[in-house]
Formats: structure tokens, C-alpha cells, sequence
């Protein structure tokens, strides 16, 4: 008896959670990003000063795309052989199945290990792309949190397919994605980022990179190494071999030096005065770690009506340098009617419609099975 009572009330929980999401208004935004060459009249002079966008809390639809959890397919991936066996030598399958189906990296001695268990080196993350497609969308099915729109029902693709047509208009970012939005004060932004990935040659101010070795050849940071334990899937993100000193630890040791010559501190390296925006330790480390051509946040928050608020860096390539167009705007908005934000460098065409949840298909996957 208290077994059925108790699915009872779980089915009641359920079912009052999923009406109440539905009586939450959801809306459809569509939204088309795009560069553009202002007229020679309407050039603008642009400063050397950054305004940096930090993410914060924002939630974010791309980055789960582009850097999924590998972390449970490693775990179970055995370590590849370094040499292959002469009797396999002949088969074509068995000389590519390593490569694919076991972890083939450079791993620790047995005795450089901290744990009695077999532990794993591997890269988890995957590198980001050189540049990312103007088209994002995804399986548009209904979720509690924001998602991704599925592609039919992008509603913009002529205006954004004229866009590209006009000379010096380049679209970076057709996208649709579902929210149901709320108080400003309660509202969340959401990140997008799109078009050229430039951290490679400049970081986040604009200036080159400058990462020589002693043939004086370009190099790039090594991404981090994950310790897998394969008994408990826990690990932990070391620095790769090769790896420059952390350059904190350089830094302090320089302060300690010069504190005992001079008996005082100047400005080293540690100091942040010497970035473009002259910002605190906490503003650097919470920007983001890749240099996009387009990154900012889109903030959608109903108070009677329904308001937008953008805020984008736009990123032009210059001969020496990584120029940045930032560009904050806000708009009260009519669902359903097409609204465009304009700026001598960065246009935004966005649409904002009403969305009705599938309530009934939601409540069936929510049940629990008898």
C-alpha cells in the first residue's frame, strides 16, 4: 500500500512540476549576426582600449558542442601497444584499431606514479576550431533549461542569405534557441561566440602572441593533461609535458629578487596596469580563454514587455594588432515582429516568437514506469 502511495505522490510531483513549467511563457529566439564595412564617411577612429565582456554566469548552448566530456570514454579505453605485433603486420584493420579504439600517448613511468593503480595520462579536451560555422542549431528537443531550436524552424534564412549577398556584409551567426524569460532582475544572459578563432596569434587585448623556442619557431601552449583512475573515473588536470613554468611562480620569484636589491616593489610582470584596460586580477581571470571574431552576450528578460540587451566584441585583423568594435545596445521588442539593431560595423536581425512546449509528450517521458 505505502508503495503505491509513494508513486502516487511521485507522479503528482511530476506532474505538477511539468505544469507548471508550462504555464511559463516560452518564446523562440531567432537571431542572424552579422559584419559589415561602414561607408568611408561613417568610419569611425577606435581607440587602442578593450572593453572586456566577462561570461559569468551566463549559460552557454555552443561550448558543450565544441568541448564535449570525454572523460567517461577515456576511462574505459585500454593503453595502445607501443610497438605492434609481426603477426598483425599483414592486416590492415589491426594496424588502425589502436589509433582508434585505445589511448596512444606518451604515458608516466611506474614509478613517476603517486598511486599503486593503473592511471592514464590523456588529453580530454578537444581543440578548438580555426573558425566555426555561421549556422547553429540543434535537436530542438524540449527541455526545462534554454536549448537549441532545431533547423526548420529558423524562419530568417532568405534575410540572412540576402546579407550575405551585400558586399562587405559577412553573416558570423544565424542561431535559434528557446527560453522562457523572466524579470530583469532575475534574468540570466547567453553567451555566443562565433566566426574566426583567433587565439593562435593574438591574445585577448589585441596584441601578438609571442611564443618562440630557441630555433625561434612559433609554438603553442600544450593543453592540459586528465589523470584517469580507472577504478573511480576521478581526475585530475596537470600540466603537459614540455610545458613552460607557470608563469605566476616566474613572477613572484621576480618580485622576490627585486625586493631584495632595491628593498621595494615596481611593476612587474604580475601587475595588471600593463593591459590595455588597466582591470584587476578578478576581470582577467574570469575573460574568456579563446579570442573569437564575435563574443559577447544576449540578455532576453520580460517585465510586462519583452526587452533585449546586446553586448559584443567584434574583432577586425589588422596588420599588427587585432582591432575590437564593441558594441552594447538595447531594444523593447513585439513578439513576432522582426527587429533590426544596427551599427556602422555589426548588425543584428532578431525575431522573437511565442513557443508552446509539447506539455503532453513531457508529462509521458516524465512518469515514472509502473
Amino acid at each position: 500500500m505505502s508503495k503505491a502511495v509513494n508513486c502516487s505522490v511521485l507522479c503528482l510531483a511530476v506532474l505538477s512540476s511539468m505544469l507548471q513549467a508550462q504555464e511559463q511563457r516560452w518564446f523562440e529566439v531567432e537571431m542572424v549576426v552579422f559584419s559589415q564595412t561602414p561607408p568611408q564617411v561613417l568610419q569611425e577612429t577606435f581607440g587602442d582600449t578593450v572593453t572586456p565582456i566577462k561570461p559569468g554566469r551566463a549559460f552557454d548552448l555552443l561550448t558543450p558542442r565544441l568541448q564535449p566530456n570525454l572523460l567517461n570514454l577515456l576511462a574505459t579505453l585500454p593503453l595502445c601497444a607501443e610497438t605492434t605485433s609481426p603477426l598483425l603486420t599483414d592486416k590492415p584493420f589491426f594496424n588502425t584499431l589502436p589509433k582508434q579504439l585505445c589511448i596512444f600517448e606518451t604515458q608516466p613511468y611506474s614509478w613517476q606514479h603517486n598511486s599503486l593503480f593503473y592511471t592514464i595520462d590523456a588529453y580530454s579536451e578537444v581543440p578548438y576550431p580555426d573558425h566555426l560555422p555561421a549556422l547553429v542549431t540543434g535537436n530542438g528537443k524540449h527541455q526545462l533549461n534554454p536549448y537549441l531550436a532545431e533547423q526548420p524552424s529558423l524562419q530568417l534564412t532568405d534575410i540572412a542569405t540576402k546579407i550575405n549577398r551585400i558586399s562587405g556584409s559577412h553573416v558570423l551567426l544565424h542561431t535559434s534557441w528557446r527560453q522562457a524569460p523572466v524579470t530583469e532582475r532575475r534574468a540570466i544572459a547567453s553567451r555566443w561566440y562565433a566566426g574566426k578563432n583567433f587565439s593562435q596569434q593574438f591574445d585577448y587585448w589585441g596584441q601578438i602572441k609571442q611564443h618562440t623556442d630557441v630555433d625561434n619557431t612559433e609554438t603553442y601552449p600544450t593543453p592540459a593533461i586528465s589523470t584517469i583512475d580507472p577504478l573511480s573515473n576521478d581526475y585530475v588536470t596537470s600540466q603537459a609535458p614540455g610545458e613552460q613554468p607557470n608563469e605566476l611562480l616566474t613572477n613572484i620569484e621576480q618580485l622576490l629578487e627585486q625586493l631584495q636589491v632595491t628593498g621595494q616593489l615596481g611593476e612587474t610582470a604580475l601587475s595588471v596596469a600593463d593591459t590595455p584596460d588597466s582591470t584587476d586580477s578578478m576581470t582577467l581571470r574570469y575573460l574568456p580563454d579563446q579570442v573569437w571574431q564575435l563574443d559577447g552576450l544576449f540578455k532576453l528578460h520580460l517585465d510586462h514587455y519583452l526587452f533585449v540587451n546586446t553586448e559584443f566584441n567584434l574583432r577586425i585583423p589588422d596588420e599588427n594588432s587585432l582591432q575590437t568594435v564593441y558594441v552594447r545596445q538595447s531594444r523593447r521588442v513585439i513578439s513576432g515582429e522582426i527587429h533590426y539593431l544596427d551599427h556602422p560595423h555589426l548588425g543584428i536581425v532578431l525575431q522573437i516568437r511565442r513557443y508552446e512546449p509539447p506539455v503532453e509528450d513531457n508529462i509521458e517521458s516524465a512518469l515514472p514506469i509502473q
